[in-house]
């Protein structure tokens, strides 16, 4: 029996819930998502020599009966369901090596925006911690204008998703839940709204417990969704700092804002700073003018014709082109996404550098001027 495709992904997603590059890696090897589903135990085995559970488990045909019921209530409540290919996917989570083969998602948000920072923090946070929060996402408001990103708990999760809210900012709320549980149930005021003025989002299936394993894959998400995440108050231990690390793995530039000497609260975030693991936010301006997103504000866009006027390298067309189509990319990246090679990539950014056709900002990442 045929079934559609995005019933392959589900329960391809129940099973590797939690090694999901296990599961790119066995649709590489057998080919297309679907063809695994038509292998008997023999042939599977071969595939997942080490791995008999999982052999059971992916012949069982009620898997795929689970998957049906699954993709089905999505599809009669409103729930989009992106798998990692899809142009809707987020593109930046898509990089990371452990990204959900697929996602729930429920809202009006752009997952792909030009800008976004995840803010993440204590579930006990302080009146300074809040505050501070807040004049952040108000200047950024004003700046970049980000999506912004937190995991809907208590503290600074919901401060971030409120201010974003306030201040006329989309924002999306990261679940360690199925979309079908809110966690806190206390939030679920908060998550109506945030369907209205952003989104909720999940890797997880229906039912799935608010378990504490959950949270720290959850974490992920948030960090790799973005392109810098702001730890707002943290204690020594906790999950931002699992949510920081994550971020600083995937190459996300890491704020964080301090505290005084002493403040048990902000131990985390003062010593990510003196480690130099997080860039200290000493005004609510920090931000995006570290991630060149309020000179972008300040200067007038170029239009397509004056970005090229002058141009006549087709590599410095190329490069041109490829940060027209995102905010700021990394040499690396640019060299990914043109083909030319790192050493002349140099001598190409140094000329429009001097051109004044693009600048360079933090963690060595260039943009359009």
């Amino acid at each position: 029996m045929e079934y559609d495709f995005y019933i392959y992904a589900a329960a391809l997603s129940k099973l590797f819930a939690y090694k999901p590059a296990v599961a790119l890696q066995l649709i590489e090897r057998v080919g297309e998502i679907g063809a695994i589903f038509k292998l008997n135990k023999k042939e599977l085995g071969e595939v997942l020599p080490f791995d008999k559970e999982m052999v059971a488990a992916l012949t069982d045909p009620a898997l795929l009966d689970w998957a049906q019921k699954e993709i089905d209530w999505a599809r009669a409540n409103g729930v989009q369901t992106l798998y990692i290919t899809d142009q809707h996917y987020p593109y930046r989570l898509r990089e990371c090596y452990d990204a959900p083969i697929l996602l729930y998602y429920k809202g009006n948000a752009d997952l792909n925006a030009r800008r976004v920072i995840s803010v993440v923090g204590t579930r006990k946070a302080s009146y300074y911690g809040k505050s501070s929060c807040r004049k952040v996402i108000e200047e950024l408001a004003s700046t970049g204008k980000p999506l912004v990103i937190s995991g809907l708990a208590y503290g600074i999760d919901a401060t971030a998703h409120r201010a974003a809210m306030e201040y006329g900012l989309p924002t999306i709320g990261v679940m360690a839940t199925g979309i079908d549980t809110i966690y806190p149930p206390q939030h679920r005021a908060l998550a109506e709204e945030l369907l209205e003025k952003g989104g909720i989002i999940t890797d997880f299936y229906r039912g799935s417990r608010s378990i504490k394993v959950n949270f720290i894959k959850r974490n992920r998400i948030i960090a790799g969704m973005a392109d810098a995440v702001l730890l707002g108050e943290c204690y020594s231990k906790g999950g931002g700092l699992i949510t920081t690390s994550l971020a600083s793995s995937y190459s996300r530039e890491v704020f964080a804002i301090p505290g005084r000497i002493g403040d048990d609260s902000f131990e985390g975030c003062n010593t990510l700073i003196e480690r130099e693991s997080a860039r200290i936010v000493t005004n609510p301006g920090t931000i995006s003018a570290s991630m060149g997103w309020r000179e972008r504000r300040l200067r007038p866009k170029a239009s397509a014709g004056d970005l090229f006027y002058g141009i006549t390298s087709s590599n410095s067309r190329a490069i041109l082109s490829a940060l027209k189509a995102r905010d700021f990319l990394t040499a690396e990246e640019i060299e990914e996404r043109t083909g030319i090679s790192l050493r002349e990539l140099s001598t190409e950014l140094l000329q429009l550098e001097i051109m004044g056709k693009i600048v360079q900002i933090m963690g060595n990442k260039y943009s359009i001027a």
